[in-house]
C-alpha cells in the first residue's frame, strides 16, 4: 500500500511528531512507530495509524527503535550525553547555552492525537 504523504504530513499540521519543530512536505520524512524492522508486531506496518511525520534528525536518531526505547534511551539520556562533550561544557561555563531535563512527552503527546 502506498503512503499519503500529504495526509501523514496534515496529522500534526506541518510539524514533526516528535520535537514539535515546523517541517515542510518535500523535506518531511514518514517515520513508522512501529518501525519496519519490527513488522511482526503489526499487521499492516504501513498503515496511516503507524506513521507520522518526521524530520530528518528525530527520523534518524530514532532508527528502528520502538517509541519507548527512543525516549528512554536516547532522548532521555541525551543532556547527561551532551554535558560530557568539551565544547558543550565551555558554552555551559559561559552560560551561552543550557541544559535541561526532557519533560519525556513527544510533540504528538503534547497536542493530542491529530495535532
Amino acid at each position: 500500500m502506498k503512503i499519503d504523504r500529504l495526509r501523514v504530513y496534515n496529522r500534526y499540521r506541518g510539524h514533526c511528531a516528535y520535537c514539535g519543530k515546523p517541517i515542510i512536505l518535500k523535506s518531511m520524512q514518514v517515520d513508522h512507530i512501529i518501525p519496519k524492522a519490527r513488522k511482526w508486531k503489526v499487521a499492516d506496518v504501513d498503515d496511516y495509524s503507524n506513521t507520522v511525520p518526521s524530520c530528518a534528525s528525530c527520523n534518524r536518531y530514532k532508527s528502528n527503535h520502538s517509541l519507548e526505547g527512543f525516549r528512554r534511551k536516547f532522548l532521555g539520556m541525551l543532556h547527561k550525553r551532551l554535558a560530557k562533550e568539551f565544547m558543550i561544557r565551555v558554552a555551559l561555563d559561559y552560560k551561552i547555552v543550557k541544559l535541561e531535563k526532557w519533560d519525556r512527552k513527544f510533540y504528538f503527546e503534547k497536542v493530542g492525537k491529530n495535532g
